[in-house]
């Protein structure tokens, strides 16, 4: 099952954890296991997309005034790419389902790609400079598989409703 299970959206949802979570992944897992099984296969498939294209800081390169001479200047990465989450929300009483991903580090969102950086194996960015990370690594791929995986949400649950007839 998902690691976040969460109960509304937003502000006003809350975290199932405990015992109370294992009866509601059961529950999800009779109800709709097919379509579980999709959102989460979906979601693990965006999250290993957005860590393969993710950037990280190495250094970045500095020109001295003086001589002329190019150098690294070392930055500490703050592990962004390690911050990633999936999850399961149950909406409006319990009759929706959704899929969500995020990155919880605080400045995840504000990572902007310079004409230096990197991911994580030290190839250069596949993000163009000055474009937001977050934007072209994890919602720009996202909507472009939307309609794939409404196919496959829709094989889910017509599986999903043989089972109970």
């Amino acid at each position: 099952m998902a690691r976040k299970l969460r109960y509304g959206k937003r502000k006003g949802s809350i975290e199932i954890t405990g015992p109370q979570k294992e009866l509601f992944e059961q529950a999800l897992q009779e109800v709709a296991g097919e379509t579980i099984k999709v959102l989460e296969r979906e979601l693990d498939e965006r999250v290993e997309h957005a860590k393969e294209n993710w950037n990280v800081r190495y250094g970045k390169p500095v020109v001295s005034k003086k001589t002329g001479k190019t150098t690294i200047k070392k930055e500490e990465s703050k592990d962004s790419i390690d911050k990633f989450y999936t999850g399961i929300r149950i909406l409006s009483g319990g009759k929706e389902i959704e899929g969500f991903f995020g990155n919880d580090a605080p400045y995840a969102y504000m990572i902007i790609a310079a004409d230096y950086s990197q991911r994580k194996n030290g190839s250069p960015s596949t993000v163009p400079a000055g474009e937001n990370v977050a934007e072209k690594t994890m919602w720009e791929p996202s909507r472009k598989k939307v309609n794939k995986l409404i196919k496959k949400l829709a094989d889910a649950y017509i599986i999903d409703q043989k089972k109970k007839v």
